[in-house]
């Protein structure tokens, strides 16, 4: 899927540059790079093979940009609990979306609590700090988004004085620690982290949901604790999303190897797959899944497979900073696939969400409001 994202978008753009046309417009590259990030997107849900090549011979050049924009217009882009790819030709829908202010994305964010009580807003403040741990320098780089620990050998060997990186709704930050290892922190989530490890064990406590990549040291293994259990690494790349409002709790596995400490039961997952507890119920069970799907939000984008509205909006909510109401609760259980650009204003995203559903949007203030379109 990713050779087809990367090879053909270049050969399906070259269609549109010819001289009697002219270049595409910026409103006509984003439709056609939304398709083929949905198709992206889509890799997963079903069996299906496509015979790319054989769909190449079929869109040529005669038939011109129009029929080629109406087509990319409207191929589906949400699939309501199918694997189906579609193509339709149909009239401009109705914009109903009523816009007050502009909801914008998320940006580079966060708070660093230190052990002292000081309080550093990191978006805020470039520069160079000295923790009264002796040995210790902290870096800020509000370009990047990141904080670094650097330690010297001097100083004490295994005092412990516990920093708090806090991420706000709207936010996200990335943070590497003294041993060498980067996490990214997601919004409305917080890492306690100590600003020295000692000789023989490296813990850190999170709420909500981070990305880790573990430096390897044999001889010190990497433990994640949260609410609902533990995550044992050596060194390895993986995505832990624990929020305290969330149904459900789930560790995925990018590379190397994790083990999952959950009350007396040790589970040991290998790459791409997902340890899972229903909250709720305390079910819990391992799967294989697509990584993308549970870490994309690293790399700028939501990608989603046959979420509940309800369960989508919940991760919107969080990095646009707004509250949804609705006003049918069927609305929630709707199921959708496909893929967000989350540095896109909220507006944008709601519009393609009309485009392919039958739920409609009202803006006020940060505040959405999401009702069906038979409901007038």
């Amino acid at each position: 899927m990713n050779d087809f994202l990367e090879n053909n978008w270049e050969r399906l753009t070259s269609l549109w540059r010819r001289p009697e046309e002219g270049e595409l417009s910026q409103e006509e590259k984003k439709i056609l790079q939304q398709q083929f990030e949905i198709r992206q997107a889509m890799h997963g849900l079903g069996s299906h093979r496509y015979d790319v090549d054989n769909a190449w011979r079929k869109i040529q050049p005669k038939r011109g940009r129009k029929w080629m924009l109406s087509v990319c217009k409207y191929a589906a882009m949400f699939v309501l609990g199918v694997s189906l790819v579609y193509v339709v030709t149909r009239p401009e829908p109705e914009e109903k979306i009523v816009r007050a202010e502009v909801i914008k994305p998320g940006r580079l964010q966060a708070e660093l609590r230190l052990g002292t009580g000081v309080r550093l807003a990191l978006n805020e403040h470039q520069g160079v700090y000295s923790s009264e741990n002796a040995g210790v320098e902290i870096v800020n780089d509000t370009v990047t988004g990141k904080v670094s620990y650097h330690v010297n050998e001097t100083g004490m060997e295994d005092s412990l004085v516990f920093n708090t990186l806090i991420v706000p709704k709207g936010g996200e930050y990335s943070l590497e620690l003294p041993d060498g290892t980067v996490v990214w922190v997601n919004s409305e989530s917080a890492l306690r982290f100590p600003e020295k490890f000692t000789s023989n064990r490296r813990e850190v406590f999170l709420e909500g949901e981070a990305y880790f990549e573990v430096k390897k040291d044999a001889n010190r293994p990497f433990y994640v604790h949260t609410e609902a259990g533990k995550v044992r690494v050596l060194g390895t790349a993986f995505n832990v999303c624990a929020y305290s409002n969330d149904r459900f709790w789930q560790t995925t596995l990018v590379e190397g190897s994790v083990m999952i400490n959950q009350e007396e039961k040790e589970v040991l997952l290998k790459p791409n797959e997902q340890y899972q507890i229903d909250v709720r119920t305390g079910k819990a069970g391992l799967r294989e899944v697509l990584p993308e799907l549970y870490t994309s939000w690293r790399d700028g984008k939501f990608y989603f497979k046959a979420y509940t509205f309800e369960e989508l909006v919940g991760k919107l909510e969080r990095w646009y900073d707004f509250t949804m109401f609705y006003t049918s609760e069927s609305i929630k259980n709707r199921r959708f696939s496909g893929v967000i650009n989350k540095h896109e204003p909220l507006q944008d995203m709601l519009k393609f969400l009309e485009m392919t559903s039958d739920v409609q949007f009202n803006i006020k203030g940060n505040v959405v409001t999401a009702s069906l379109k038979n409901n007038k």
